[in-house]
């Protein structure tokens, strides 16, 4: 189940780092880099599999990758994360792929550089690529309440045209009896609707078998 809720540190002292080097190609390079501009180096994870279970384990602000050159197997991993512990990520690769840029994007690699390492740049890449991680957050936080109000009105509507045809209310005489109930039992007025949906579509499946 992925992490929610869960804020970044950004220029607040030391940030937590997460640093994957698969290849063994970056990785004291990018440690001293990290350590020399304020960052915490949690682990330096050569095995990329083991990704997602580190990342829960540590519970890092930051995950920074060093690897030669993106592959298939490095971005399913990422992928994985984005979904369980999504977080910001940077990557350093020393050759491009472009046939898996798009991949890599959408794995949720906040910022990607190639053959470019330079310790001076480190904070004001990090910093840039945690605002875009947190802007597409918010988006995707917007994009779930959005969901959840549709699939919430859904729920409302069918437990209203249940009383309706059941009792013969009216829309609103049956949206005031779903009103009063869920304020008789302090309850969301969405799970009040669930409630009465479950339990009738229970009689009806009842009353069909008898």
């Amino acid at each position: 189940m992925a992490r929610s809720g869960k804020t970044l540190r950004l220029d607040s002292g030391p940030q937590r780092v997460l640093l994957v080097d698969p290849h063994q190609a970056y990785g004291s390079l990018l440690k001293k880099a990290l350590l020399d501009n304020g960052y915490e180096v949690l682990e330096v994870l050569s095995d990329i599999t083991r990704l997602v279970q580190r990342a829960r384990y540590h519970e890092p602000d930051l995950l920074v990758i060093g690897i030669d050159m993106p592959e298939p197997q490095s971005v399913d991993h990422l992928v994985t994360l984005k979904k369980e512990w999504p977080l910001p990520v940077v990557m350093f690769a020393e050759k491009e792929t472009p046939q898996i840029i798009e991949q890599i994007v959408r794995a949720g690699v906040s910022a990607f550089i190639v053959d470019d390492v330079q310790p001076q740049r480190f904070r004001s890449i990090i910093n840039i690529a945690v605002a875009r991680f947190r802007e597409q957050q918010g988006l995707i936080d917007e994009l779930e309440k959005t969901r959840h109000k549709l699939a919430e009105r859904k729920v409302l509507e069918k437990a209203k045209g249940m009383l309706m045809q059941q009792k013969g209310l009216s829309e609103d005489e049956a949206y005031s009896s779903l009103r009063k109930m869920a304020m008789d039992k302090g309850q969301p007025i969405a799970q009040v609707a669930q409630s009465i949906i479950d339990v009738m579509s229970m009689l009806e499946g009842n009353a069909s078998h008898g």
